[in-house]
C-alpha cells in the first residue's frame, strides 16, 4: 500500500505540514474559533485568527499549543484533522509523519502528541527535536564529528541546542517567542501613549517597524483605545520608539545562550566558535538581528534563508531518509 508521508511542525504560533513529493503545502495560525453556545468548532486556522479580539460572548478563540505544551488535547486533533483535510491528506492511504518537539521534550508531552496526531488521523508518528529540524532544513553541513549551534526562535517556544548528527549534545527550551515581543509592545504603548491594543495589532506593528537598527526610520500608524476616555485614537509610531521592548525577548535569548555556551566541552566550543551561531525560526526575521547578535555574541551569526519555514523542511527533508530519520527519532521508552 502507498504510504504519504508527511512532516508536521505544530506551533504555538503556526502549524506548518509538508508533505513528501508535494513540498511544504500549509501554513496557518494554530487556532482555533469555537461556539461555546453549541460546543463546536466555528473555524481554525487563518479563518478563527480573524475572529481574535472581535467576537460575540458565544466565540471564544483558543491556541491548543501553548509555549510548546499541547493544553487541550481534544481541540489540537481536532484543528490538526482540519489542516490535513484541507491538504487532501490521508485519502485511503496509510500515513506517516515526522514531528516536531521542543529540545528535552518529556515522554508526557510525547504521549499527548501521539494521541492527538493518531485522533487526527496519523497511523504512525516519529518525534524530532526542533533544533536538529531547524539545522537539517537550514542546509547546515552536519556529521556525527562537526557540531554545530542553533537557536531556533518560534512564536511560543525558543529552542537553543549544540548539536551533532549524533543528535542533542546540549541544549534547553524555553517558553519564550514572538508572543513576548507582542506584550511587551502592548504593555509599552499603553504606558507610554496611554493606548489599548490589541494582540492583532501589536503583531502588526512588528511586523511592519520592529527594528534592532538604532536609526531605523520605518513608521506606522496605530490605531487603539485611549485609556483615559474609552474612545478610539491613532499615534503615529516610528521603528525607535519601540525598539526598548522588541529588544527584551532577544536580549534573553542571548542570556540563555550565553549560558548554554558556557557549559560544552572544549572541543565542542571551539568547533562553534569556528562555524559561528546558526539562527532559525519565524521570530528571527527581524531586521537587524543577524548584526546585533554578531555584536553581543562576538562571532558570526547566520540568519537562515526562509527562517519560519527552516524546521518542517528539515522534518520534509528526514522523511525522505528513512534511516537517518530512525537514527533522530526520539525514543518513548
Amino acid at each position: 500500500m502507498a504510504v504519504t508521508r508527511t512532516a508536521i511542525d505544530l506551533g504555538t504560533s503556526d502549524t506548518k505540514i509538508f508533505i513528501l513529493g508535494d513540498g511544504i503545502v500549509l501554513s496557518e495560525p494554530s487556532v482555533v474559533a469555537i461556539d461555546t453556545a453549541e460546543g463546536r468548532i466555528k473555524a481554525i486556522g487563518a479563518e478563527a485568527k480573524k475572529l481574535i479580539g472581535k467576537t460575540a460572548e458565544n466565540t471564544k478563540t483558543v491556541f491548543p499549543v501553548f509555549e510548546g505544551e499541547v493544553v487541550n488535547e481534544k481541540l489540537a486533533a481536532n484543528m490538526l484533522r482540519g489542516f490535513l483535510n484541507k491538504v487532501g491528506y490521508r485519502q485511503g492511504f496509510s500515513s506517516t509523519a515526522a514531528v516536531a518537539v521542543p529540545c528535552g521534550a518529556d515522554l508526557p508531552l510525547l504521549k499527548k502528541l501521539r494521541r492527538a496526531t493518531e485522533s487526527a488521523g496519523v497511523d504512525h508518528a516519529g518525534f524530532i527535536e526542533t533544533p536538529v529540524a531547524a539545522a537539517i532544513g537550514s542546509g547546515i553541513p552536519l556529521s556525527e564529528s562537526s557540531p554545530c549551534f542553533v537557536i531556533d526562535m518560534g512564536g511560543g517556544v525558543t529552542d537553543i541546542a549544540a548539536l551533532s548528527l549524533d543528535g542533542i549534545i546540549a541544549g534547553v527550551s524555553v517558553g519564550l517567542g514572538g508572543k513576548n515581543t507582542d506584550a511587551a509592545l502592548i504593555d509599552f504603548i499603553a504606558d507610554a501613549y496611554n493606548l489599548q491594543i490589541g494582540l492583532q495589532t501589536a503583531e502588526r506593528v512588528k511586523m511592519q517597524i520592529g527594528s534592532l537598527f538604532e536609526n531605523d526610520l520605518l513608521s506606522t500608524v496605530v490605531n487603539g483605545r485611549d485609556l483615559s476616555d474609552g474612545r478610539p485614537r491613532s499615534v503615529e509610531l516610528r521603528a525607535r520608539d519601540v525598539i526598548v521592548p522588541v529588544k527584551k525577548y532577544y536580549d534573553k535569548i542571548f542570556e540563555i545562550a550565553v549560558s548554554v555556551l558556557s557549559k560544552l566541552p572544549p572541543e565542542v566550543s571551539a568547533e562553534i566558535r569556528h562555524k559561528g551561531i546558526y539562527v532559525s525560526g519565524g521570530s528571527a526575521a527581524l531586521a537587524g538581528l543577524e548584526s546585533y547578535y554578531r555584536a553581543k555574541f562576538n562571532m558570526n551569526v547566520m540568519i537562515a534563508e526562509n527562517p519560519a519555514l527552516c524546521v518542517v523542511s528539515g522534518l520534509g527533508s528526514l522523511m525522505g531518509s528513512p534511516e537517518l530519520m530512525e537514527k533522530l527519532t526520539l525514543s518513548e521508552n
